[in-house]
């Protein structure tokens, strides 16, 4: 389980894959870790970045490891070390997520950081927070209802309907649903970064980026949802995230 990063000099893109495919690309504490460093300590002559996940697993990311949620939900809610959604926040890079398979919770606030979601057609977009009896923290009750509608949201988070690709392309989540593989949404992904760094000077799509997300004004929801959350977090997370374990083991 880790965390690749490879800077693709001739592009220039970085490409950071999430790799823990016996686990379906779920993530512990130390590829929480990893992710934040790789979208923070980002070189100045890399234009673009590309969040991607093992292609030799059929989901892109299916959340946080159960076997490592003890540890996960233990952190301080002022380590942002551990936080890779805050640190796409605040990376200036433009990014594109390139998803395959099921996309959930964690996962789906990685997707949401980023700038651009590009997905293979088979792709699924979940939000499991209600049926384990916790509130996100990285963004999905906050940015999901300002792309696709507040009501497509309720849905999605408090209802449980998993989003196609497809639907998400029309709600505006996903820009491109046509890639059949996880290598032609890498690809596809690429491509779009690519051309960015081709047709922008240095620090005009970064500028424009900004701009976007600044008139946005999220910052104030987000730490409010991130403080309900970890207040949460600190109490029965760790409780609720083993019942959902034993749950959905016994099922198997």
């Amino acid at each position: 389980m880790s965390v690749v990063v490879d800077d693709v000099t001739r592009a220039p893109v970085r490409i950071v894959t999430i790799a823990n495919a016996s686990k379906g690309n779920a993530l512990t504490k130390p590829m929480l870790r990893a992710l934040a460093q790789a979208m923070r300590d980002v070189p100045s002559a890399v234009r673009g970045i590309v969040l991607c996940a093992d292609a030799s697993s059929a989901n892109f990311c299916t959340g946080i490891d159960l076997a490592a949620a003890a540890e996960v939900f233990a952190t301080d809610e002022k380590d942002v070390d551990c936080d890779p959604v805050h640190a796409l926040e605040q990376c200036a890079t433009p990014t594109v997520c390139a998803v395959h398979g099921a996309c959930v919770n964690a996962g789906f606030e990685l997707a949401l950081a980023c700038d651009v979601v590009v997905a293979t057609s088979s792709a699924t977009f979940r939000d499991t927070h209600a049926a384990i009896g916790i509130v996100p923290s990285w963004g999905l009750s906050v940015k999901l209802s300002r792309i696709i509608g507040v009501n497509e949201a309720r849905a999605v988070s408090v209802f449980g309907k998993v989003l196609t690709s497809t639907r998400a392309r029309e709600l505006g989540l996903v820009v491109e649903a046509q890639p059949t593989s996880a290598v032609e949404a890498l690809e596809e992904a690429a491509t779009m970064l690519r051309a960015m760094a081709r047709s922008a000077p240095i620090g005009g799509a970064e500028a424009v980026k900004r701009a976007i997300n600044d008139g946005l004004d999220i910052e104030r929801v987000r730490a409010e949802e991130r403080r309900r959350a970890f207040a949460q977090y600190r109490v029965e997370a760790r409780v609720k995230f083993e019942t959902f374990r034993k749950k959905t083991s016994s099922k198997l």
